[in-house]
């Protein structure tokens, strides 16, 4: 079988599964934003603004040394003893930061539930390795299933609580247990064990992973701070109820890298390892899959930029409509963070570290800055400082050094995939800003021929395998 057709059996295997997930996700949240006000949603993403911040550092590296090894099962086991020290150190951290976090928002009752968040560092680490090794062995129907048990269970017990009055804590007990069941359905196949090793096979562990540690725990943590100093900054300057809403429509971007980035990603990385040990070309593959990538975002992004209001009325209801301003903007994001957010598995798989996470940190001033600059003016203008600032610099700065300069693309290919998207994609934000909604109708039609039309060859390609998977 080539590459592209399994890659893309791979995708639609955990992809049929991710999806489900996501959408029951999505059907969640119409429920909960009726049991749940703004407020308990701002309460919450006031904690994870900083339980995100020390997530970053959970992983960073140890799934990705497993599935570039070709160690065994006490090597898996030894890695499984480092991550879960790592998430016991960042459940001590979260502990100590609990009363400083909620000094930073003048909220003595923030001590507690960030504490109780914390434990989720623990139950999470322990899912890492043996997660990891499945994806090695590319066996992402089982990852599928996992997730998918896990986030129903974490789902209906979110609307349990909620239904019971349980306020904010019907969103922050249900992220413990979906770690829990993963890790215990993970074990119970793999019967890895958990076994507390001498130390010394713990620093053979650290010893392998520390390059990926070091360097992608410093791209991870700038990059956050990228992504998130919105949240921090309306938390902490605005309310609870303008940080509910901003994460509300940030959720929908969050939502899409997870149905799209994230399951590609997953994906991804396994297959090109194994294709390029095999002499594969990555460039022609990785290009092809860009431009599927660019297909998938489109609908998403033509409903939250052509119809928002509608859009937030109908899910989630009156009180949610001042998501509608922002969603447009995102919506534009969308179409262009799916795609560079990729960028991330081929630096590693090229052994690129460190370029990774220079990138980053340009890129995070660069953001920080932008959003700085808006949350003097207003929480819409944050959104609109955000997505010109990745439209206009973020987007070209990565094509230059990524797909330049370090994956060595064609300019040709430069040219013909990305230069009618920057302009597209200018285009369609100026638009939105100056609430050209005349132009926004033709603009997106017109996007959609361009992107339909070159490409043609991997539609078929696709279409064929769905046709195959359906006639089996």
């Amino acid at each position: 079988m080539s590459f592209r057709k399994s890659l893309f059996k791979n995708l639609l295997t955990l992809g049929g599964y991710n999806y489900s997930s996501q959408a029951a996700n999505f059907l969640a949240s119409i429920v909960l934003s009726r049991l749940l006000v703004p407020e308990e949603y701002g309460y919450v993403a006031l904690i994870t603004v900083f339980t995100g911040f020390v997530t970053i550092f959970s992983d960073a590296g140890i799934s990705y040394v497993i599935i570039r090894s070709d160690y065994g099962r006490t090597f898996w086991r030894a890695v499984t003893n480092l991550s879960f020290y790592i998430g016991l150190a960042l459940f001590g951290i979260m502990l100590i930061l609990a009363w400083p976090i909620a000094l930073f928002y003048d909220d003595a009752s923030l001590v507690i539930p960030t504490m109780v968040m914390a434990l989720t560092f623990i139950a999470s680490a322990l899912k890492i390795a043996p997660m990891a090794v499945f994806t090695k062995e590319l066996n992402f129907n089982f990852v599928g299933k996992v997730r998918l048990i896990a986030n129903l269970t974490s789902i209906g017990m979110m609307i349990i609580m909620a239904f019971l009055g349980f306020s904010y804590w019907s969103l922050i007990i249900p992220q413990i247990l979906m770690h829990l069941v993963e890790f215990i359905l993970f074990e119970y196949k793999l019967r890895l064990g958990f076994k507390i090793y001498p130390w010394c096979y713990t620093k053979a562990a650290y010893r392998k992973t520390k390059s990926l540690l070091t360097n992608l725990s410093g791209f991870n943590l700038v990059n956050y701070w990228a992504r998130n100093a919105d949240n921090l900054i309306i938390g902490k300057f605005y309310s609870s109820y303008d940080l509910g809403i901003y994460n509300r429509a940030y959720k929908m971007l969050q939502l899409s890298l997870s149905l799209i980035t994230g399951l590609f990603g997953t994906v991804l990385y396994p297959s090109l390892k194994k294709f390029t040990a095999e002499g594969g070309d990555l460039n022609p593959e990785y290009g092809g899959l860009l431009g599927v990538i660019s297909l998938l975002n489109y609908p998403i992004s033509a409903v939250l930029i052509l119809i928002p209001y509608p859009f937030v009325r109908v899910l989630w209801g009156e009180n949610w409509m001042l998501v509608a301003d922002l969603l447009p903007y995102f919506g534009v994001l969308i179409m262009f963070q799916t795609l560079i957010s990729t960028t991330g598995h081929i630096y590693l798989l090229l052994e690129h570290e460190r370029r990774f996470m220079l990138i980053g940190v340009g890129s995070a001033i660069l953001m920080v800055i932008a959003i700085v600059i808006g949350s003097f003016y207003s929480m819409k203008a944050v959104a609109i400082s955000y997505a010109f600032c990745y439209m206009l610099l973020i987007v070209p700065l990565h094509i230059y050094v990524g797909f330049y300069k370090t994956f060595k693309f064609k300019f040709s290919f430069i040219w013909k995939f990305w230069f009618p998207k920057i302009i597209f994609g200018i285009a369609m934000m100026f638009a939105v800003f100056y609430e050209l909604q005349t132009w926004l109708y033709i603009i997106l039609p017109a996007y959609l021929i361009h992107l339909l039309y070159n490409q043609r060859t991997e539609l078929s390609k696709l279409k064929g395998l769905i046709l195959n998977r359906i006639n089996k």
